[in-house]
């Protein structure tokens, strides 16, 4: 059936298409039954479905990376509401150094990512303007330093996700339930970016232990600990076990 042959096409070239075909037109069901299979499975398999566990954790490693070289990049900017002068030459530089990092894990090279996001943290060190910036920084040069084959991140739903944490509360309540569905449902379809965002909170956990210091109340602990190791620790369980599972499909 030409609809079979449509939906066959949508699966990457090194798929076993001829194999899919014949078996769809020995079972003589009705199309169009199929197709909510066929074009999850498309998905599925353009989105590094058939690689195994341990390269869907590198590209999560990878994508948490440039989650948080955008987040880094855009911490500081949280602090012109307090009257923060962010325009300095070593501001300047590292804006430059993250952004190439992140243009180079976009790209797939991940020791030009790795150089340019420890140059980055090195300049941002040196100027100390935002603790966060340093703090993604850090673990995004940490995840770059996991080797690896090259895996070009180009979906661009952890570019997104990144710049909504850390614009934080001036963003649309619209636009943050918006991003949090979209990742629910492309969860259902790829694992890796819910696993990326997991391991990029993890970054919360340097800052977590200066703002330990400022809270006195049981309470403000509590909820500190789940916001800073809780819901990342949810996020990587969650994910960690679609990846296992996928990897044995």
């Amino acid at each position: 059936m030409r609809a079979y042959e449509m939906m066959v096409r949508l699966y990457p070239p090194d798929h076993p298409r001829d194999e899919m075909l014949g078996v769809l037109e020995e079972r003589h069901r009705p199309w169009h039954r199929e197709v909510p299979a066929l074009l999850l499975g498309a998905l599925r398999a353009r989105t590094g479905g058939g690689h195994p566990a341990t390269l869907r954790w590198l590209y999560a490693a990878r994508a948490a990376a440039l989650m948080l070289l955008v987040a880094g990049a855009v911490a500081p900017v949280q602090d012109l509401r307090y009257g923060v002068v962010l325009r300095s030459g070593l501001m300047d530089a590292t804006w430059v150094c993250a952004g190439l990092a992140a243009l180079a894990v976009v790209a797939g090279f991940r020791l030009v990512a790795f150089a340019f996001a420890a140059s980055a943290l090195v300049l941002a060190g040196t100027d100390l303007t935002s603790i966060p910036a340093i703090a993604c920084y850090t673990v995004a040069a940490v995840l770059l330093l996991l080797p690896g084959p090259r895996l070009p991140v180009r979906n661009p739903l952890p570019v997104l996700l990144a710049l909504a944490w850390s614009a934080g509360y001036p963003l649309p309540e619209g636009v943050q339930l918006a991003l949090i569905v979209a990742l629910a449902l492309w969860t259902v379809v790829d694992e890796r970016v819910l696993l990326a965002a997991g391991l990029a909170l993890a970054a919360g956990l340097i800052t977590a232990a200066l703002e330990v210091a400022e809270v006195s109340d049981t309470r403000g602990l509590l909820i500190l600990a789940a916001w800073h190791v809780g819901l990342p620790a949810v996020l990587v369980a969650v994910a960690g076990t679609l990846t296992r599972r996928r990897a044995q499909v």
